[in-house]
């Protein structure tokens, strides 16, 4: 098995391994931090099953670190939780360094950096998708990259607030974008002195003159310099042609300004997208209009790059949320995961109970709880199965599996509400019995025992408990020293002849 599927799926270490749980019930265990993984009937499954969880992680991670797009999570400090190869490169880093820090980490732009964190958190409050315009500064050039960022808000498995974002780079587009915007202005500016792609409508004669420059632009032979307004009208695209000619109406009976964007058919029958601009320059002793002059532009090569970037959007939208399903199905799936995993390290498979780990970590927080409160005792028991050894040898090890589910069973049953039992070890249970005196955890002590000693079971007959009790105050210097009392008084009951309870209270040690 290779180093990549040893690695625990909580704190990371390279310390796994398979572990036999119980006979023929083998599981991956975490030496770092406990943590089991599924248990299967041989070490090769327990290992597979572990592999293939750590296997789709990086199937994910591969995913979003080969995306040409930046793609990163962030909590509600702007910390990243995941940035991948293309965030990294712009930032001069790597993805692993970028997590646990801001863009401050890498970004010289304060402005910007406050920017980020202002807008992800507005995202967060809004609670919806936006796609939002933003900068960004290369660290290593100094040079500033413009994105289309689709910002996604999202809870974390505890219910905090984090942000997904994919930014599309459309720094090439805007430099496109602005050189034809200045080109246009250039024109705008020059056409005076120029003539460039100018018309000069003779209202009342409806005859049009152009410049070179305009009949150059559709195809148009130079002897047609002028021309009746039909040949204009003629080379308009036909989807086109009302809604220019309502504009120029329109213009003529109130301000006097036309302006639009229109199609045009070259003579050759190339389709040109031009922005055409005119103004009534000359009207009668009465007002009506009589002459109008204005110029056109081609701005074909600017149309394609709006309709460009609005394919590269849509289909952004679409990734976006094609990524959100899957990131939202690999989510689903970790938590699953995870909390099974978790299920697995604090719980005993044998017989469902909390295991020692847990019924350890139980122990401390009742402690704490007594060092708050010093007025509060709390009892626990120790529990050991009489003759269990004997059991096994005599029935063999699956009749003593049947015994101790049967006895954890009876516990569990016997317990009050509040009361807490783990399974501690082989045959032995501890249960702790908070807010009790020692009068009180001796009569739930001689409960259990009264239940385990008439419920026989089938296979061995009628099984007894042994069962020392103690309590722990915040008298006790620690925990361990009450579970010690009450191993002692369990040790007592086995040698006074078992079945029995025993108490040993906190002034005896």
């Amino acid at each position: 098995m290779s180093t990549t599927t040893r690695r625990c799926l909580f704190c990371h270490a390279l310390e796994t391994s398979p572990v036999e749980v119980t006979p023929g019930s083998w599981s991956m265990h975490c030496e770092s931090c406990q943590a089991q993984g599924p248990v299967k009937p041989d070490a090769d499954s327990a290992q597979e099953a572990w592999a293939s969880t750590v296997h789709a992680e990086e199937l994910l991670r591969t995913v979003i670190d080969e995306s040409p797009d930046i793609i990163l999570m962030k909590d509600w400090d702007g910390k990243f939780l995941l940035g991948n190869r293309a965030l990294a490169r712009l930032y001069g880093t790597t993805p692993q360094e970028l997590v646990g820090v801001d863009d401050g980490a890498f970004n010289p732009n304060e402005e910007q950096v406050a920017f980020f964190l202002e807008n992800v958190r507005a995202v967060m409050r809004g609670g919806e998708t936006e796609i939002v315009m933003e900068e960004s500064t290369n660290v290593e050039t100094g040079e500033t990259h413009y994105y289309q960022s689709i910002k996604k808000p999202l809870l974390g498995p505890d219910g905090e607030p984090r942000i997904l974002v994919i930014a599309h780079d459309l720094t090439d587009l805007q430099r496109a974008n602005r050189v034809i915007q200045d080109r246009e202005r250039s024109y705008s500016y020059a056409m005076a002195a120029a003539g460039e792609g100018i018309w000069d409508w003779d209202i009342s004669s409806n005859i049009v003159t152009h410049n070179s420059k305009w009949v150059e632009m559709f195809g148009i032979t130079s002897g047609e310099l002028q021309h009746p307004i039909e040949v204009f009208t003629e080379i308009l695209h036909p989807d086109d042609r009302d809604d220019v000619q309502r504009a120029l109406q329109d213009a003529l009976s109130g301000s006097g300004t036309y302006s639009h964007e229109h199609r045009m058919v070259h003579r050759d029958g190339t389709m040109l997208h031009v922005f055409d601009r005119g103004q009534v320059v000359e009207r009668d002793e009465d007002g009506n209009p009589t002459r109008m002059a204005g110029a056109v532009s081609d701005i074909t090569e600017r149309v394609l790059h709006e309709h460009r970037l609005r394919v590269i959007t849509e289909a952004l939208i679409d990734a976006n949320v094609s990524l959100e399903r899957k990131v939202e199905e690999r989510t689903n799936e970790l938590a699953r995961a995870n909390a099974e995993l978790q299920n697995l390290a604090w719980r005993d498979a044998l017989t469902g109970l909390p295991n020692r780990l847990a019924g350890m970590n139980q122990l401390d927080s009742e402690f704490a709880r007594l060092n708050r409160n010093e007025t509060v005792t709390s009892s626990i028991l120790m529990m050991d199965v009489d003759l269990f050894k004997k059991i096994n040898d005599t029935y063999g090890h699956g009749v003593g599996d049947d015994v101790l589910t049967h006895i954890a069973n009876t516990i569990t049953e016997s317990l009050r509400a509040g009361d807490f039992v783990s399974r501690f070890g082989g045959e032995e249970f501890m249960a702790l019995l908070p807010d009790t005196d020692l009068d009180g955890a001796v009569i739930v002590a001689e409960k259990i025992r009264e239940a385990v000693e008439s419920s026989p079971i089938d296979a061995v007959g009628t099984v007894t408990l042994s069962i020392g009790v103690t309590v722990a105050s915040s008298a006790d210097a620690e925990m361990d020293i009450a579970v010690r009392r009450a191993d002692t008084a369990l040790y007592e009951a086995k040698r006074s002849g078992r079945n029995m309870v025993v108490t040993r209270s906190a002034d005896l040690g």
